[in-house]
């Protein structure tokens, strides 16, 4: 052989390791969300998205939680203890739709279904009741939000670093906020009517929602989030029956 062709033969070695590489790194989930939002889901349970300042979020009146994040692909369902007892059959009415006629994968020994190129995880802790749907076309991406989710005891307290950038975006997102004025307040509008003589405000609100350390009184490094006391629970990647 001579030199000409021992040149092309190590480019070529060169060129698949390159790729192997790249494909190592791109299908695993050793990378990690660095520029995050934290969503705090419930009371017992948070998880980190691509930070967005253009992302939405919103509760129903059954205290059912969405967030969309457009740029990134990212879409977050999910409800808990906060919400309406019809809360939970509207999910697994959701959970049906997507999971009929969907491929399932096991992904780093999560169940993910592929329907239509969206990826979806659905995980159920059921020592908390929370249930939560995660969603993107980015299977990497998708795990990475899987994986960044934690759960605790709803009694321990726990400080989020909530800060603002240039654009006004927050660092944390208040699920717990949303569902308990949407369901609060469907809640009061339904006593107002029944009762007029009423004067309470009926709900399941509790104003300032200190467990969470929300305020300037939050610790941890600028730009993250610390949580202690974190634990699995009982929960499952199948999602719920």
């Amino acid at each position: 052989m001579d030199k000409k062709h021992i040149i092309i033969a190590i480019v070529i070695v060169a060129v698949i390791a390159v790729i192997g590489g790249y494909f190592l790194l791109n299908n695993g989930t050793t990378s990690t969300i660095t520029d995050h939002s934290t969503i705090v889901l419930s009371k017992s349970a948070y998880m980190e998205v691509p930070k967005e300042s253009n992302a939405t979020s919103k509760a129903d009146k059954k205290g059912i939680f969405y967030y969309k994040n457009a740029k990134d692909d990212i879409n977050i369902t999910s409800c808990s203890s906060l919400s309406a007892s019809s809360s939970e059959k509207e999910m697994k009415k959701l959970k049906n739709n997507i999971t009929t006629g969907s491929k399932k994968l096991k992904e780093n020994n999560f169940i993910v279904y592929e329907k239509d190129g969206v990826y979806s995880v659905f995980v159920k802790n059921t020592e908390y009741n929370d249930t939560l749907l995660i969603q993107s076309t980015d299977l990497n991406l998708l795990l990475q939000c899987r994986e960044s989710v934690k759960y605790h005891d709803p009694t321990t307290k726990i400080k989020f670093n909530d800060t603002t950038d240039s654009s006004g975006s927050s660092t944390v997102v208040d699920a717990v906020q949303q569902t308990e004025k949407a369901v609060e307040k469907t809640t009061t509008s339904s006593t107002s009517s029944s009762s007029s003589s009423s004067s309470s405000t009926a709900g399941t609100g509790t104003g300032g929602y200190s467990d969470f350390g929300f305020g300037s009184s939050s610790t941890g490094s600028s730009g993250s989030s610390k949580a202690s006391g974190s634990s699995g629970g009982g929960y499952s990647d199948f999602g719920f029956d």
